[in-house]
């Protein structure tokens, strides 16, 4: 029964996590492309955030069997929050890939952690239908973040969108404490 509760409590965090992510989404790279200076600087941008994340990968997986996941989700949370509303405040190409490689670590943190513990939290029986089911859900959250993300930069600006995402993120951290992380073995 434990399993069943954190694994809706994980469907929930994830849930509003892809709708600020939604909410962002098409209006980050846009905003990117204006803060690096120029089209081909977004590619470096994006680039930098893959082979960071690229290099990382590993280093997460190997870490969070031996520390556990749910410090590593509250590090990508926070960590997450200070890079959106850093962007709203950079003006320099080099502090956007600076950031762009913080995102790199938090994306490598973010995939590794979210396969891992779902596959920690599933029973093998149906692991399949109930990871199914959470990307569902989650898919379905991110696809009204995009629409709702359209509504906020319409009426409030860019800005207001990252840093509403910022802060949404950081609340939303609170509802990690309620996750059972089983014990590795």
């Amino acid at each position: 029964m434990r399993k069943i509760s954190s694994l809706l409590v994980f469907t929930l965090v994830n849930s509003v996590w892809g709708v600020v992510y939604g909410m962002i989404g098409p209006f980050y790279t846009l905003y990117i492309a204006g803060k690096s200076g120029g089209m081909e600087k977004l590619g470096y941008a994006f680039s930098i955030m893959i082979l960071v994340q690229a290099a990382s990968s590993y280093y997460v997986g190997r870490y969070s069997d031996r520390l556990g996941r749910k410090p590593f989700l509250f590090g990508m949370a926070y960590i997450d929050a200070f890079v959106l509303f850093s962007y709203t405040v950079v003006s320099q190409t080099y502090q956007i890939y600076i950031l762009q490689a913080l995102l790199g670590v938090t994306n490598a943190v973010s995939l590794t952690i979210r396969g891992s513990l779902l596959a920690d939290l599933t029973r093998a029986d149906n692991r399949g239908s109930e990871i199914g089911r959470f990307n569902a859900l989650v898919s379905v959250f991110t696809a009204a973040g995009f629409i709702l993300g359209g509504y906020l930069a319409k009426y409030y600006g860019l800005k207001a969108i990252f840093y509403f995402g910022a802060i949404v993120i950081v609340c939303s951290t609170a509802l990690l404490f309620f996750i059972q992380e089983p014990k590795n073995n």
